[in-house]
């Protein structure tokens, strides 16, 4: 075999297996110390290596939606989706993760005007009706944070506001959140769901065909 393909087969081998990781992450501090790790090269190891489109299908359904701000960005990360916001708009984004490493990362884009380091499942610590939009991709999955934080983004959200959320679809079932937006439906506020893929045409890992759902949320 090539040098080059043996390079290759290493490096497919590497973002499976940090994505596996990823996946089976279980807890806040799971999230924290192995985001820690990868932070660095998050970027050309998984978003670029597994072209991975997620962040672009959030953000242009966001503004597709007339979404406006200041917009928040949960689990922001390296700055992926607010890369792609700013590509779109001009509007003030905020960015929050439960990983400091990672921020650090998306703060050297300089995309950002805050940086807010807080745990979703803890609450944050922002005032009610603070974001006329909020978007996430790829927080909503197995081993990060599940529907019960939908009422904390109903809270901060503003009266108007829309939110833009993904949330893989292998787990939008087992996870509860056809349930969660029955009770958020029943208090009141406007659902949507449309199914979008996570990859691109170049992913050649066995994911290659995964989906997410894109949650819209408004009052």
């Amino acid at each position: 075999m090539e040098i080059s393909k043996i390079v290759s087969e290493k490096n497919r081998s590497k973002k499976h297996l940090n994505l596996q990781k990823a996946y089976n992450l279980s807890s806040p501090e799971d999230n924290i110390n192995f985001y820690r790790g990868w932070a660095e090269d998050y970027d050309a190891d998984f978003a670029l290596g597994m072209d991975y489109i997620l962040p672009y299908q959030v953000a242009s359904q966001f503004i597709k939606l007339k979404g406006s701000g200041p917009v928040l960005d949960i689990g922001a990360g390296t700055g992926l989706l607010g890369i792609e916001i700013q590509k779109l708009s001009k509007f003030e984004i905020h960015a929050t993760d439960i990983s400091e490493e990672m921020l650090l990362v998306a703060e050297k884009k300089g995309i950002y005007s805050k940086i807010i380091v807080g745990d979703l499942t803890k609450g944050l610590p922002i005032k009610d009706n603070s974001y006329n939009g909020i978007v996430s991709s790829g927080t909503f999955t197995h081993g990060h944070v599940g529907p019960e934080v939908l009422f904390e983004i109903k809270r901060i959200l503003s009266k108007g506001g829309v939110a833009v959320l993904s949330v893989n679809s292998k787990h939008w079932h087992s996870l509860g959140f056809d349930a969660t937006l029955q009770t958020l439906e029943a208090s009141g506020s406007k659902t949507n769901v449309t199914e979008v893929n996570i990859y691109g045409q170049k992913c050649e890992a066995d994911s290659k065909n995964d989906t997410a759902y894109l949650l819209i949320l408004s009052d």
